[in-house]
């Protein structure tokens, strides 16, 4: 009798626990009705930052974008952004040169005037997760010197080469760790080879990736490609792609290429797929010159192998900054949710149209 008492007593307070612990999770876990985590859109840049990065965020919750919501931020994700393109770092500022003074003094701007850094694989495939309220910048740098990123003899990254630069500016906050670097592999200048400094550019290549940085092409020996016959540009396409996909490793792979003199081929397709031996090689974007804001990824507009570029110095930034705001329905600003595109009805038409087939909710207002 007194086992069936005990028995009875046990029963009766498990129910019971379970019963509290029913309604605490309507209470504070939320019911069907309540909002839910969605997954960020990542790219593999993010996938591959946040595979070693342990502190990593991937719990983001996005409130559901409404045409009110959008309205309030003022967003236009069918504006125009900019893509900036830098080539050397030195003590004198020359046309292709830009010295550590000046680019602190660009990236100061940029956050001032309410940019925030995208990589190129991320404009081409449209994963644009910056906040509400900013605009995309994309800094893009070509030929690989070491002044773009210096190890001292210390082991630390010089702090007046522009990877340290940016790093700073990540560090002083409201900017991300974004940007793409073209590298060249074989040319006469071994300063311009990976970075220089040939023992590390295994350890260079693979922080910047863990960083959260992108690696693309600017073919191996800097090949006009206006020039080259195709057997030659298709070779250089696949090798640059194989010698910096097999230095990085862990599966990364390079899918952005900056065209060298911004000299096309004769045809896109030859940038788009080839095979050389037994490497194959896709490019999902290719960077031009051009001086001019790039078009919304989400535009009719948009050109993936032919992104046009602003030169990074003071008169090129600041001239398009000032046209931006000069005509401010013209500028990309994002809702703050990377998986719908917000813009208003009324569109400026040389911003183009919206194809119907994005595969995402679009809010208008």
């Amino acid at each position: 009798m007194r086992r069936d008492k005990v028995f009875r007593f046990v029963i009766l307070t498990f129910a019971i626990g379970a019963f509290i612990g029913l309604i605490g999770g309507l209470a504070f876990g939320g019911g069907s009705g309540r909002s839910t985590p969605r997954q960020s859109a990542k790219t593999s840049d993010h996938s591959q930052a946040d595979a070693t990065d342990p502190s990593a965020d991937t719990s983001t919750i996005y409130e559901p974008m409404t045409p009110e919501r959008a309205k309030a931020i003022g967003a236009n994700e069918m504006g125009r952004l900019l893509v900036l393109m830098y080539h050397h770092f030195g003590p004198e500022e020359a046309e292709w040169t830009r010295t550590p003074a000046n680019f602190r003094s660009d990236l100061a701007l940029l956050k001032a005037e309410g940019f925030y850094p995208v990589n190129v694989r991320d404009l081409v495939t449209g994963n644009i997760d910056i906040p509400a309220g900013k605009t995309p910048v994309v800094l893009t740098f070509d030929d690989s010197s070491s002044g773009q990123y210096r190890i001292l003899d210390d082991g630390a990254i010089d702090p007046d080469c522009a990877v340290a630069i940016m790093q700073q500016a990540v560090d002083d906050g409201d900017w991300a760790s974004r940007a793409s670097f073209f590298c060249l592999i074989d040319v006469d200048s071994r300063d311009r080879e990976i970075f220089g400094q040939e023992s590390v550019r295994k350890e260079k290549l693979r922080n910047l990736v863990d960083w959260g940085y992108e690696v693309g092409s600017h073919t191996v020996t800097h090949l006009d490609l206006s020039k080259a016959s195709e057997e030659e540009a298709v070779k250089q396409l696949a090798q640059s792609k194989s010698i910096l996909e097999g230095l990085i490793g862990n599966s990364y792979e390079v899918t952005s290429l900056a065209i060298p003199f911004g000299s096309y081929p004769e045809s896109d397709s030859i940038l788009a797929g080839g095979r050389y031996e037994d490497i194959t090689y896709a490019y999902t974007a290719a960077l031009s010159l051009g001086a001019v804001p790039c078009p919304s990824p989400f535009s009719t507009e948009f050109r993936p192998l032919h992104i046009p570029r602003i030169r990074g110095s003071a008169d090129f930034i600041t001239d398009a900054i000032k046209a931006l705001k000069k005509n401010p329905g013209m500028r990309y600003i994002s809702d703050g949710d990377p998986i719908t595109i917000s813009a208003p009805h009324d569109l400026p038409t040389e911003l183009g149209k919206l194809p119907d087939d994005l595969g995402r909710q679009i809010i208008r207002y």
